[in-house]
């Protein structure tokens, strides 16, 4: 760890002491619980020098630990130095950092966090844990972040952005602004619930059918919005807003107020809603015959399907909400339940499924250029380091029709540097290439009708028995949840893509899927499958889309992922058992698939014919627009790595 790092470790436990402090806790996300972050908001990697997108830090007046997953274990431990430790989540012998608290701390302690940036769910959970005997601490807002007094006493914190927001036309969402708000209105009316608070920015940026660039990678913009029966608010920096902007939201009946003003407005609302469950509560003390309204679980159709209706007469308010917004609008007014949002958001309409097919298209036309040109590089010995090779990616994605930018940092990476999970090539001195060892390239794009995330793992020179044998388990797993075929109601276990690895005894540190917005963040919520138990909660429906991305990792030697795009659609099955439905997957991505680095004896039949179909999709795709920009060197490698097995 350098000085630099210790002496803000020095500065912050001085800060601590005058607050009477005992911990502190460093989450990673910002107030809206955004993945990636705008650089003022990368709190917790400047205080760590750890820079991967998921992790917490805690601080006491003599430790300072750091606890991040199995994605990250390698990166942290290189970036992580001399005074931190590094927590492995996930292990069995390691606690989570709340478990931590309760068990390490004295007696008493008081834990202090910036409230915005832990969601009340969380901090509820965590504050009656800490409060029970023996321990008896206590979680403690912290409204000025610490880290940032730090920051901008010792360098120039870098400001928060306000890029030009944008509309994004119905020639892309396929729903109109006014048309989503009546459908989450309706939803509240059956619920019962007087508003919802959206901190959410991809929700925001969703629902008002708007774009922004506040966030590298993610096109959404700093907001927060409050949806009541009766009325709509869109809080946003006026620097962000262009007249055209403002014109669009004030037609469809959104008021608008400054970002910072959501503050006054829910402490506003809070006074009015206090007032309001007073005034309910004395009403149901006169009549004791009535039942109280609040959690009445109701079945009731929605067009051809029954939905179960939980009754709630508070404000609704998502799993990822902070604490510090609950706060403001009053803890006791709030309920928090799956933001019926990013329900409704997860499952793609027509036109969003038809811009997903099409756009991995013309990114499967990108790949193709690429990966022909880098092996062509490779065998003339030309030198690429890892970092300027995905810059020539970027650069044949650009070429593409709606290319607004990248969905996120570029995984180029040869060798070793394959086996860290999230790899991310520095710009001064990056590897470089080595034709005969693994590469891996996770890569995505954002264009105006979807945003695609792919990997693919060449090998350009002569793999190794054990390097085939692995990418072969892979490529089964991935062909193994493609194929499946599943009742509705299915939620998103994670067991069909690690059964050819495990039969080996192998396996990854990451989930096999994540869901995918529609010109938004490249990971969304709430569907996915994995080891998550959120992902176990949430059924797989019909106009979803998601990632399919099992991999392996022999650290200090190679890494492996073979990830693909598929929408959920409905299967024809031979029988319907139970009446249920049906579901199974379409596949979007269009990149070969090496074969040359598998061992052909570990597939079965039906393993090989699924290879050869989607190959000759691919061909049959790609092949004409390749012919279209006149890359001839990209047609043949896109014929040699297609041709049948």
């Amino acid at each position: 760890m350098t000085s630099g790092s210790s002496s803000k470790l020095t500065k912050l436990r001085e800060l601590m002491k005058d607050r009477n402090i005992d911990a502190y806790v460093v989450p990673s996300e910002d107030a809206h619980a955004s993945e990636y972050l705008a650089p003022c908001d990368a709190r917790r990697a400047y205080i760590t020098s750890f820079t991967g997108s998921a992790g917490c830090a805690v601080i006491t007046h003599n430790e300072a630990r750091c606890w991040t997953d199995g994605r990250y274990w390698v990166q942290a431990e290189k970036q992580l130095g001399e005074g931190w430790t590094l927590m492995k989540s996930g292990l069995p012998e390691v606690p989570t950092w709340g478990a931590w608290l309760k068990s390490d701390l004295p007696s008493s302690s008081r834990i202090g966090i910036d409230p915005t940036l832990i969601p009340q769910s969380e901090s509820t959970t965590l504050s009656t844990s800490l409060t029970a005997t023996p321990t008896t601490s206590s979680l403690v807002p912290i409204s000025e972040n610490l880290v940032d007094i730090i920051w901008s006493e010792s360098e120039q914190k870098p400001t928060r952005p306000t890029n030009e927001i944008f509309n994004l036309s119905t020639q892309y969402t396929g729903e109109s602004v006014e048309s989503k708000i009546s459908r989450i209105r309706d939803k509240l009316k059956r619920i019962g619930s007087p508003g919802i608070i959206v901190t959410s920015l991809d929700e925001i940026a969703w629902l008002f059918n708007l774009r922004g660039a506040d966030i590298p990678y993610n096109p959404v913009f700093f907001a927060y919005a409050i949806l009541t029966r009766d009325d709509c608010t869109l809080f946003a920096s006026p620097k962000s807003l262009t007249d055209p902007v403002r014109e669009y939201l004030h037609k469809n009946g959104i008021a608008l107020l400054d970002y910072d003003q959501i503050w006054n407005s829910l402490g506003s609302w809070q006074k009015r809603l206090t007032v309001e469950r007073s005034q309910q509560q004395t009403d149901k003390d006169v009549d004791m015959n009535d039942e109280p309204s609040t959690k009445k679980a109701k079945v009731e159709k929605e067009g051809d399907k029954e939905e179960k209706v939980v009754k709630t007469d508070k404000v609704l308010i998502g799993m990822k909400t902070s604490w510090a917004i609950a706060k403001a609008v009053g803890e006791d007014n709030v309920e928090v339940r799956r933001s019926i949002i990013e329900e409704s958001k997860a499952k793609k309409n027509a036109t969003e499924i038809e811009g997903f097919r099409q756009c991995h298209i013309r990114d499967g036309v990108a790949l193709a250029r690429y990966f022909a040109w880098l092996e062509e590089a490779l065998q003339q010995n030309e030198k690429w380091s890892e970092y300027d090779a995905a810059r020539v990616l970027e650069n044949y994605r650009k070429e593409n029709k709606w290319f607004m930018g990248l969905s996120f940092e570029t995984i180029s990476s040869t060798g070793a540097n394959a086996a860290i999970i999230h790899y991310a090539p520095p710009k001064e001195g990056s590897a470089i290439i080595d034709k005969d060892k693994m590469y891996l390239c996770d890569s995505g794009a954002q264009y105006l009708d979807g945003t695609t995330d792919v990997t693919r793992t060449f090998h350009f020179g002569t793999p190794t028995e054990e390097e085939k044998r692995a990418f072969t388990r892979v490529l089964q797993g991935h062909i193994a949840l493609d194929t499946v075929v599943f009742p509705q109601g299915t939620t998103g276990k994670d067991i069909l893509a690690r059964r050819a690895l495990w039969s080996d005894g192998m396996d990854y540190r990451h989930g096999t899927s994540h869901g995918i917005g529609s010109f938004l963040n490249v990971h969304e919520g709430p569907q996915g499958v994995g080891q998550r138990p959120a992902y176990n909660d949430v059924p797989l429906v019909e106009g979803m889309v998601i990632s399919n991305e099992p991999g392996y990792y022999a650290e200090g030697k190679f890494g492996i992922r073979i990830e693909g795009v598929d929408i959920i659609v409905r299967a024809e099955t031979r029988e319907n058992f139970g009446g249920k439905g049906w579901l199974g997957m379409e596949r979007i991505c269009m990149c070969p698939i090496q074969s040359s680095l598998l061992d052909i004896s570990l597939l079965s039949p039906s393993e090989k014919d699924w290879l050869n179909e989607y190959h000759s999709e691919v061909l049959e795709k790609i092949g004409p627009m390749l012919r279209e920009v006149g890359d001839e060197r990209a047609i043949g490698w896109l014929e040699r790595q297609c041709t049948a097995i």
